[in-house]
């Protein structure tokens, strides 16, 4: 799964906590529940020394570099396990005054064991510090998901020779100096291969730039009691397998066309004609039985002429009085079982007077995507009514439908995504790396799937027509949103491996579709 390697290793790792939850879970671990916190801690570590083992030759030697808290603690538990195993260990101690009571603990035991201890607390100290090729692994256990502000002194430095060492690194629950909630690097952070986390990951492993700081991320159990984490995850869960299961349903024998949905594509103008094309295309290889492109009347002879399997009608008429061409849209999108409106429009004011007008009359599910989107974004309560809507921005679109800026959208995903589902009563997917869905009913998913290839013209449209399929099959909102990332985000997986990156396109994310599968739930 690329970035999720070890999801199934932890019986509630589909939810996503901010570090506040997490920290309320082990506290009603601990103290309502009276799980040890010490025997938490030794289970986190044989996690980390069993990930650090499989990055290191036999004969090389592993860093466990630690700081005063749990990190700390996890990671001189963890050197013990290793050394246990028969590995060259050395740990390398920041000097924060007195330990915490299990780390403690932990120190004591390393010290019995003779374990060679570095201790740093300055630049001068950490220049001091074997150079690089010391170690082939280097555990990161300096600072964890209780870190406030930016990282300075002889933790900045610190984290700055393991950057620079060379080495393979395996971080303890979060990369060092990295932002457990925001995933932003706060001052400097470690660069990780591996993050080995505890019970659920946190929203900061999703949250960009986090992902490039985390490398593979891998979701472990410690024996957290059961629903503990599912209690405190407010609602958010790593989109996979149950998800797409839905839209993997097998057929009935005496399935149909008309029993397997029409959808009803709103799309394409002069010089955006394969928008329609694509969202079209990808509805069909999505599984809807029926498909029609109403298309500008413009356009619609090229549109005709290259479609197959496709149905075409004049969609938007520049020529046709307005209240009649509302109108007969209107009847248009109301004889199907759901309909995508937005790729390809003419971003015209014609365009968005005929919006104001169909959007709230028709009652069947939509995607409302694109131009659609930009045309209604000063008034954002108007995508939500009529119908079930599913909503489906790029960070512009948003910013554009929030009234803020681009990097105020990305600066806080999660932010945003609420916001817009306020604004809308609408399910809204939030496209990007890592792609977020929102109800209004308060669940959130993110999509571990997907890939820098998918950065491609097109790829929207191609998504749009996923989820207008799944919308047409029957599926609610929520259903088809989350299944529908899914689906476009492994499908993208599956073209880049074939094709590598630079060699995705939107036409290869379709025919990369029935390749999919998904496992039995």
């Amino acid at each position: 799964m690329g970035f999720l390697q070890s999801l199934a290793e932890a019986r509630d790792a589909g939810y996503v906590l901010t570090p506040a939850e997490m920290r309320a879970v082990d506290r009603h671990a601990i103290e309502s529940l009276g799980v040890p916190g010490v025997a938490l801690m030794e289970n986190a570590a044989r996690h980390v020394a069993a990930f650090a083992a499989r990055c290191t030759r036999r004969g090389g030697r592993i860093g466990v570099v630690c700081g005063g808290g749990n990190n700390g603690g996890d990671g001189l538990a963890a050197a013990r396990h290793l050394a246990a195993w028969g590995f060259d260990v050395e740990v390398v101690r920041l000097e924060t005054g007195r330990l915490s009571g299990d780390a403690e603990t932990h120190l004591r035991v390393v010290d019995a064991l003779g374990l060679a201890v570095r201790t740093v607390d300055d630049m001068a100290s950490v220049a001091t510090l074997p150079a690089p090729g010391h170690y082939q692994t280097l555990v990161d256990a300096v600072l964890g998901t209780g870190l406030r502000g930016p990282v300075t002194g002889g933790a900045r430095e610190l984290l700055s020779w393991i950057n620079g060492h060379g080495a393979t690194v395996v971080a303890v629950d979060v990369p060092s100096g990295l932002c457990g909630r925001t995933g932003r690097p706060l001052g400097t952070a470690v660069r990780a291969q591996q993050t080995v986390t505890f019970g659920a990951s946190k929203t900061g492993h999703w949250l960009h730039p986090g992902p490039e700081y985390v490398g593979a991320l891998h979701v472990v159990d410690i024996g957290l009691p059961p629903g503990l984490v599912a209690a405190h995850a407010s609602g958010r869960v790593v989109l996979g397998d149950a998800a797409l299961a839905r839209a993997s349903a097998p057929r009935r024998l005496d399935d149909h066309k008309g029993r397997l949905g029409h959808l009803w594509v709103l799309a394409g103008s002069p010089g955006r004609s394969g928008a329609a094309r694509l969202a079209a295309a990808a509805a069909l290889r999505a599984g809807a039985g029926l498909v029609t492109a109403a298309v500008d009347a413009r356009v619609w002879p090229q549109v005709a002429a290259a479609a197959w399997e496709t149905m075409t009608e004049v969609g938007l008429d520049p020529g046709a009085p307005l209240e009649d061409e509302v109108a007969r849209l209107r009847g248009l999108a109301s004889r199907c079982s759901a309909w995508v409106v937005g790729p390809g429009l003419d971003p015209s004011s014609r365009t968005q007077a005929l919006l104001k007008g169909l959007l709230p009359a028709v009652e069947r599910p939509a995607v409302v995507d694109a131009e659609a989107l930009n045309q209604l974004a000063e008034t954002p309560a108007i995508l939500g009514a009529g119908g079930p809507r599913v909503l489906t921005p790029h960070p512009g679109e948003a910013a554009r439908l929030l009234g803020i800026a681009v990097a105020d959208v990305q600066a806080d995903r999660l932010a945003a995504l609420d916001a817009l589902v306020a604004a809308t009563g609408a399910v809204v997917v939030l496209k990007g790396a890592h792609t977020w869905v929102g109800a209004p009913d308060g669940r959130r998913g993110v999509c571990p799937d997907g890939n820098p290839g998918m950065a491609s013209a097109g790829s929207g449209d191609v998504l749009a027509g996923i989820i207008g399929a799944l919308l047409a099959r029957g599926l609610d909102p929520w259903a088809a949103a989350a299944a529908g990332v899914v689906w476009h985000g492994r499908a993208g997986d599956a073209a880049c491996a074939a094709r590598s990156a630079n060699g995705v396109t939107a036409r290869a994310l379709i025919d990369a579709l029935p390749e999919v599968e998904v496992t039995a739930c």
